[in-house]
C-alpha cells in the first residue's frame, strides 16, 4: 500500500510532534506499506534522521503561517497525492484535503470542538468548521482511545460505525533514552505534571493547593515540565510566583533524557487534566514505574489500566490528601507491563488502511 501521510507536526514539541515522529518509525516497520510523507519545511531533517527505509517521497507543505499551511493541506494537497499514486491518505491531525482518495483520520481528541475558547481567535473560528468537515469525510476515523471514540460519538452519532481504536504507544524513544541529570535540578524531592499550562490541563489546581501540600510534607516542590499553551498567561503568571517562595519549578520543555530523570526520580506524577483524548504522560510515568495521581477522566483512567489513583478533576482537599499520603510512603518502582506498544499502533492503523480502501 502506499500511504499519504500528513506529518506536518513532525519535529514539533509535545504530544502531537512525539505520536507523528513514533508512529513513522513503527510504520518504518511495516513491510506492507510504503510511505509518502508529508512534512513542514523546518521538519526535513528530523524526518532524514529517522531514516526509515520505507519513506519514498517527501512533500513540503507550502504557506508560511500555521493557518496558510492548514489551507494549503485543505485544498491543494489532496490533488497532489492523488498525482502521486497513493492508495490512502491518513491525516494525524484535525484536517483532511480534499479528495477522491479513500481516507484516514487519527482522531487525538474532540477538543476543537468541545474547547473551542482554549485558541486564539482565528483558529478558533476556522478548526471546529474544518474539523468537523474531515470527520464526516473520513473513509475511518482512528481513535487513540475507547474514550475518544465515545466522544467521537456523542458528537455525531453516525461516526461510531466507521471509527477503529488504536491506543498509542508507550515511546520507545523515552524508554530507550539514558537519564540525564537536568541542569536545573530540583531541590528535594518533587511531583512532577508534564503538559502545557492550558486551562484543561487543569495545573491551576495544583498551584492553588500547592502551599499546603508543601506544609504538611516538608517541602514537597511541584516540577512542571512543558510549553505554556493556549490561554495560560495566568497560570504561567501564578507558577511563577510559586516558584519564587521555593515551592515550585517551571523546566519548560525537556530532552527525553532529561524527561526519564524527572519521571524517574518524582516522588509522584501528576495528571489533573479536565479532560484528555488519551493522556501519554500517564503512559509515560507507568512505563517508567512511577506512583501517578491523575483525574477520573475517561481517557486517564482508561490509559492507567488500573496502576494509578483516581481522583475528581475539580476536588483540591482530595488531591492534597492523596499528594501528602503519596509523599509518606515509599511505592516500589514497578513499570506497568500491559501498556500498548507503537507497534500494535501500527499493526492496527495498517487495518484501518485496508479498510479505508475496501470501502
Amino acid at each position: 500500500m502506499r500511504i499519504g501521510l500528513l506529518a506536518s507536526a513532525l519535529g514539533g514539541g509535545g504530544g502531537m510532534g512525539r505520536y507523528t515522529r513514533e508512529l513513522i518509525l513503527a510504520l518504518g516497520q511495516e513491510q506492507a506499506v510504503e510511505m509518502t510523507v508529508v512534512i513542514a519545511p523546518e521538519a526535513r531533517g528530523t524526518l532524514e534522521s529517522i531514516d526509515v527505509p520505507n519513506v519514498n517521497d517527501i512533500i513540503t507543505v507550502g504557506g508560511r503561517s500555521q493557518i496558510d499551511r492548514a489551507l494549503w493541506e485543505r485544498y491543494r494537497l489532496g490533488l497532489i497525492l492523488e498525482k502521486r499514486s497513493v492508495d490512502v491518505i491518513h491525516g494525524t491531525k484535525h484536517l483532511l484535503p480534499r479528495t477522491k482518495l479513500p481516507t484516514v483520520l487519527t482522531v487525538h481528541d474532540v477538543l476543537a470542538i468541545t474547547w473551542p475558547q482554549q485558541y486564539a481567535f482565528v483558529k478558533r473560528a476556522l478548526l471546529p468548521r474544518y474539523f468537523r468537515a474531515s470527520l464526516r469525510a473520513a473513509s475511518v476515523l482512528l481513535a487513540v482511545s475507547e474514550a475518544t471514540a465515545k466522544r467521537l460519538a456523542q458528537v455525531d452519532g453516525s461516526f461510531r460505525s466507521k471509527t477503529m481504536v488504536a491506543q498509542n504507544g508507550v515511546s520507545v524513544e523515552l524508554t530507550s533514552a539514558s537519564p540525564l541529570l537536568p541542569i536545573d535540578k530540583p531541590v528535594g524531592r518533587f511531583a512532577l505534571v508534564v503538559g502545557d499550562l492550558s486551562p484543561r490541563k487543569n495545573v491551576s489546581l495544583l498551584i492553588d493547593i500547592w502551599d499546603r501540600v508543601a506544609s504538611a510534607t516538608d517541602g514537597l516542590q511541584l516540577v512542571a515540565v512543558g510549553p505554556d499553551g493556549w490561554r495560560s498567561a495566568q497560570t504561567r503568571d501564578r507558577l511563577e510566583k510559586l516558584a519564587e517562595r521555593g515551592h515550585a519549578m517551571w523546566a519548560h520543555r525537556v530532552g527525553d533524557q532529561q524527561l526519564r530523570w524527572y519521571y524517574e526520580h518524582a516522588t509522584v506524577v501528576l495528571a489533573p487534566a479536565i479532560e484528555e483524548g488519551f493522556g501519554l504522560p500517564v503512559a509515560e510515568a507507568l512505563a517508567l514505574g512511577a506512583p501517578v495521581i491523575a483525574s477520573n477522566d475517561e481517557a486517564l483512567v482508561e490509559v492507567a489500566r488500573g496502576g494509578a489513583v483516581h481522583i475528581p478533576a475539580d476536588d483540591p482537599t482530595a488531591w492534597i490528601e492523596a499528594i501528602v499520603s503519596a509523599a509518606g510512603r515509599s511505592v516500589p518502582r514497578l513499570p506497568q507491563p500491559s501498556l500498548p506498544t507503537w507497534r500494535e499502533h501500527a499493526t492496527r492503523t495498517v487495518d484501518a488502511y485496508r479498510r479505508a480502501i475496501g470501502g
